[in-house]
């Protein structure tokens, strides 16, 4: 019994300790996935590398099961021991209650929240941010994370959010709700279970006469409490090997991740000016998609000086945006060879070329962060930057989108997945429950159309610009959702900071842009059609020129359109 009382006080310390462990642990776990899905590149999230990804919460259970384990080989070492020295007699009635003890007296002390109607909302700002920096691990934000080089930015605030966390139980609430009960009640429970042990035992000294059937009835007892030992002991060994190989999978991440080819060259190269921008050169590239049978680009060969502005037209599918992904070093060309400064671009760190490098596209999106931060975490190094910020949404056409939100720049347009939820809970019942509901959904979240994201974006992106060490810029159909008023500010906004800038502009709607141009190209089935500036295009009376004639078409229509209302 002595034994038993000091066990459960120990059980029961355990218990208020274990979950503080399980959050620590597993929330190492979590920032080591978080961070090798960030740096997972595009090749790898299309070959589903990411199904190779561990729980974060595996390596708790490892740990959990392996002491499981240990005690449970314990448990049959002790119980092999009793089974040769106890002896009882049996009285069934008496037998039969005291079985019933323990399972009563846990009915009767169990909570579950399961039965119960009730409400769930997060509050707590630093588990919430914990959440929504987590979320940017998913695919849909894997090219706008690559090409803004803010892998390290976000995993120190990751870890930031989960310090100032601290030892906050955020378990499942349900798990919550069946909050510990008292250290007696605890040791009343467990002494319940061998009730019928001692039952026999005391017989076994005080009534003598019976000790065949005190033999018969311990071996019995012991026989029954020894089988379950033995099976929870192969369980937890089996469930341990399986939960370190889970545990292992993490580790191995480090081998599994795609990244792109990275080389040992610092850029820009030193002793080497770049006021002018990036150059850069294909030789006959090819390029595929990953379960592609046909080629993006075939054998493309081109040469952009440093601080050039080039404008690459075509029709859908013409190569334009594979172009792009090329020269944000979001894929490797299949073939061929891209140089950098006369360098192969592999040969570079693959860091450096992406500090290097800024784009701009229709697929970036926002973040499940504030405004403020979805703005200035285009340069990390300025995020807290108000006044730099406030001229990127100036640039990127967003001010007049923030001004309307309610917490204007600290406006966040999506919280993460799971932080509010409901469970028999009506909006019709007149409890304070069904109020709280109904108040929570009577509050819409934030959100705005598809061209204030692509402002937002593009301020975003102007950000990015007040870094000295971008050197090319990446354009690819940013406008698709402004019309040609503000697609035209936007194109003038970014030709004003394009000084020390590479620039590359791909768009369907390229009139504004041709006569700043210094080179144009047009494409069809992934090769260059033709190249040179507007007017020698024009000159040769071909695809190009067809296209620019609708391009005007087009323009006068809107006009026309719009002075009619």
């Amino acid at each position: 019994m002595i034994c038993m009382v000091l066990t459960t006080a120990v059980d029961w310390w355990r218990a208020r300790i274990q979950s503080k462990m399980k959050e620590r642990l597993t929330s190492e776990f979590a920032r080591y996935i978080l961070r090798s899905k960030l740096e997972t590149d595009l090749t790898g999230v299309q070959a589903n590398v990411s199904s190779r990804h561990s729980s974060e919460a595996s390596g708790w259970y490892t740990f959990k099961n392996l002491l499981d384990t240990v005690c449970n080989v314990a448990g049959v070492v002790a119980q092999l021991y009793l089974s040769s020295t106890l002896l009882s007699v049996g009285h069934a009635p008496i037998f039969t209650v005291l079985c019933l003890a323990r399972p009563i007296l846990v009915a009767v002390s169990s909570k579950s929240l399961s039965s119960k109607p009730h409400l769930v909302q997060a509050n707590d700002p630093h588990f919430l941010r914990m959440k929504s920096l987590r979320e940017l691990g998913r695919p849909m934000y894997r090219q706008d994370i690559l090409t803004g080089d803010i892998v390290e930015h976000i995993c120190p605030e990751f870890r930031r959010a989960v310090n100032l966390l601290g030892d906050t139980d955020i378990r499942d609430p349900s798990l919550q709700y069946q909050r510990s009960n008292g250290l007696a009640s605890h040791i009343l429970t467990k002494l319940a279970r061998d009730l019928p042990m001692l039952y026999y035992s005391a017989n076994a000294v005080y009534n003598w006469a019976g000790f065949n059937l005190t033999a018969i009835a311990a071996l019995h007892q012991c026989e029954s409490l020894l089988h379950s030992t033995f099976e929870s002991a192969f369980d937890s060994v089996w469930t341990a090997a399986e939960q370190v190989n889970l545990a292992k999978a993490v580790y191995d991440l480090e081998h599994v991740v795609h990244k792109m080819e990275s080389g040992d060259l610092p850029y820009p190269p030193l002793g080497r000016p770049h006021e002018q921008g990036m150059a850069v050169e294909l030789r006959n590239v090819s390029f595929s998609y990953a379960g592609s049978t046909s080629n993006a680009l075939n054998n493309v060969t081109l040469s952009i000086k440093a601080g050039q502005l080039i404008i690459i037209v075509g029709a859908n599918g013409s190569g334009k945006s594979s172009i792009v992904k090329l020269l944000t070093s979001l894929y490797d060309a299949t073939s061929g060879s891209i140089t950098v400064d006369g360098e192969d671009i592999r040969s570079y760190r693959l860091t450096d070329r992406r500090h290097a490098t800024a784009a701009l596209t229709q697929d970036h999106h926002l973040f499940p962060l504030s405004l403020r931060e979805n703005i200035g975490i285009g340069n990390p190094a300025h995020v807290a930057d108000m006044g730099m910020i406030r001229t990127a949404a100036k640039q990127g056409g967003s001010e007049g989108v923030i001004a309307k939100q309610a917490e204007d720049f600290e406006t966040v347009l999506r919280q993460a997945f799971g932080t509010q939820y409901s469970n028999g809970v009506k909006t019709t019942d007149k409890t304070l429950l069904g109020e709280a509901f109904d108040k929570i959904l009577m509050t819409p979240a934030a959100d705005v159309s598809g061209g204030e994201r692509q402002r937002l974006a593009a301020s975003r992106t102007f950000m990015r610009f007040t870094s000295s060490d971008v050197k090319l810029v990446c354009v690819d159909e940013p406008s698709a959702n402004l019309d040609p008023e503000a697609e035209l500010q936007l194109f003038n906004n970014l030709r004003l900071v394009r000084e020390g800038k590479t620039m590359v502009f791909v768009t369907h709607r390229f009139a504004h842009l041709t006569k700043h141009a210094d080179l144009i190209l047009c494409m069809k089935e992934g090769a260059i059609l033709e190249s040179g500036t507007h007017e020698e295009l024009m000159a040769l009376d071909g695809e190009y020129r067809k296209m620019s004639e609708i391009q005007a078409k087009a323009f006068i229509e809107f006009q026309d359109r719009k002075s009619h209302l």
